[in-house]
């Protein structure tokens, strides 16, 4: 019920509020318990973001240049 739609967009946005729902259940249920999460920082985040962006457009030339030889 929850992936009944065949929208890929939705079932994105769903699997993301979910996700997000439950990093706050879990926040407010361990709070004196998430001392090892204090690497999880904005800065961090946007590292993790931009390294992954920058290996995506890799491979994504990489598999153009592949298919412009064939």
């Amino acid at each position: 019920m929850f992936f009944s739609t065949s929208c890929k967009i939705c079932k994105i946005i769903r699997i993301f509020l979910l996700s997000v729902f439950l990093l706050i259940l879990l926040a407010l249920i361990q709070k004196d318990k998430l001392h090892y999460l204090k690497f999880i920082t904005p800065e961090n985040a946007a590292y993790v973001i931009l390294v992954s962006g920058i290996l995506i457009t890799i491979y994504k030339i990489f598999e153009y240049f592949k298919d412009k030889k064939n």
